[in-house]
């Protein structure tokens, strides 16, 4: 029986749309120079580039495309980044405090007081229009 077959897990794939960090790009990287130091010293045969992809490809679990834009990044900077992170920003309801709000529920009282029915470009413009409050798009009256 083969002992050291059996001690390899199985190859983890990079789920679809999910992206590849800085750790998973100096693995291949890694894979990359581990390959042209082979090819140099004659122990593996010279491999197109193409082929050198698939291969790292395969090995490493992520997609081909993938592995050529880390190592056209690498050989360009010499160094591999990690994606950006999306930028956390504040929600409208974060931007209205208590006041605000109360002043926004008597704008739409005012509308019924005088008899009026308060749609949301009425109650837009008519917050738009006070300087006491923050400005608001018509899309975001609706979520407070």
């Amino acid at each position: 029986m083969d002992q050291e077959g059996s001690n390899i897990s199985p190859m983890k794939k990079n789920p679809r749309g999910k992206f590849v960090g800085s750790g998973q790009k100096l693995m291949i990287v890694n894979f990359y120079k581990n390959k042209m130091a082979l090819q140099a010293t004659g122990d593996l045969p010279k491999l197109t580039a193409k082929e050198m992809i698939k291969n790292i490809s395969e090995e490493s679990g992520i997609g081909q495309r993938t592995v050529s834009v880390t190592l056209s990044e690498y050989r360009n900077k010499k160094s591999v980044t990690s994606p950006n992170k999306t930028k956390i920003r504040p929600k409208v309801t974060d931007k209205v405090d208590e006041f605000d709000q109360n002043a926004i529920r008597q704008k739409v009282h005012q509308f019924w007081h005088n008899h009026q029915i308060p749609t949301l470009n009425k109650i837009s413009t008519a917050v738009n229009e006070d300087d006491s409050l923050p400005r608001f798009q018509k899309c975001h009256c609706t979520e407070f």
